[in-house]
């Protein structure tokens, strides 16, 4: 597994200059074209910040791995032990005991940003969250995230759990060009589950034209942040936001800066 980390690591495209500035009111930023790699801006980019949610790009880049290297299937079970069913935060209101398809818990940590389907498929695949979240490191050094580092698989905050902007986009970037199909689900507006609607966090799904992805994140210690991506006449860009003050500023800011790069990107 860690060769084809390692091969896989290799042709993401190392990020150049940005060719001009802008200014942003978030404490850490990026905007890059993808799948050239090129940088549009930057601030803060190689900062190391509390990642919130963001963290759960990883653990769906394990999960994706492991669906297509078939260790493990859509409908495989998995029991929902005490410590997930009692993780903090947003959940799909998983209890004790459930058996839950691992395609669901997936589905659940990608659309709703499910804590508790977070750590399900990370005992899962990890036997404990924290034998897990060293995987996540390990991989993060494989493809050549050097600013990160992971104590858990929700970004509950915590010592030692870090990401850089830059290496959330290229993140996702390599998700994006490795899991085409599974990075579709982050484009959902909603999770249905046991009869139960969660809705998708993305503030730019269905308001902002060509946005399909990819995820949100927020805690008192990394305030709001977004990796979004959308599509404009061909041209996709990658656009990473932490430390903003709320939602609506959050929003606004990732509409503006996508805003700007497309009107740069189509120069």
């Amino acid at each position: 597994m860690r060769t084809l980390h390692v091969l896989f690591a290799a042709v993401l495209v190392a990020f150049a200059t940005p060719a001009a500035a802008e200014s942003t009111r978030a404490n850490q930023a990026i905007l890059v074209e993808h799948p050239s790699g090129r940088v549009l801006f930057e601030k803060g980019e190689d900062k190391a910040m509390a990642p919130s949610s963001l963290t759960k790009l990883m653990t769906l880049y394990l999960a994706f791995e492991a669906l297509k290297e078939g260790r493990v299937s859509e409908t495989t079970p998995v029991k929902i032990s005490k410590r997930a069913a009692e993780a903090r935060g947003s959940s799909m209101d998983l209890s004790a005991g459930d058996g839950v398809p691992f395609g669901e818990l997936v589905r659940g940590a990608a659309i709703t940003s499910a804590n508790d389907a977070a750590v399900a498929i990370a005992e899962h695949l990890g036997k404990s969250e924290a034998a897990f979240a060293k995987t996540m490191s390990a991989t993060a050094r494989d493809l050549g995230l050097s600013g990160s580092r992971f104590a858990n698989a929700t970004g509950h905050t915590a010592k030692d759990h870090r990401m850089t902007a830059a290496d959330v986009a290229k993140l996702a970037g390599a998700i994006l060009q490795r899991y085409p199909e599974r990075y579709r689900m982050f484009g959902e507006i909603a999770f249905r589950f046991r009869n139960q609607t969660y809705p998708n966090r993305n503030p730019l799904l269905g308001s902002y034209p060509g946005a399909d992805g990819i995820k949100t994140g927020q805690t008192s210690a990394g305030g709001y942040g977004i990796a979004a991506s959308a599509v404009r006449d061909g041209k996709r860009l990658i656009l990473v936001l932490n430390g903003l003050p709320s939602e609506d500023a959050r929003a606004a800011e990732a509409r503006r800066l996508l805003d700007w790069g497309f009107s740069r990107s189509s120069r």
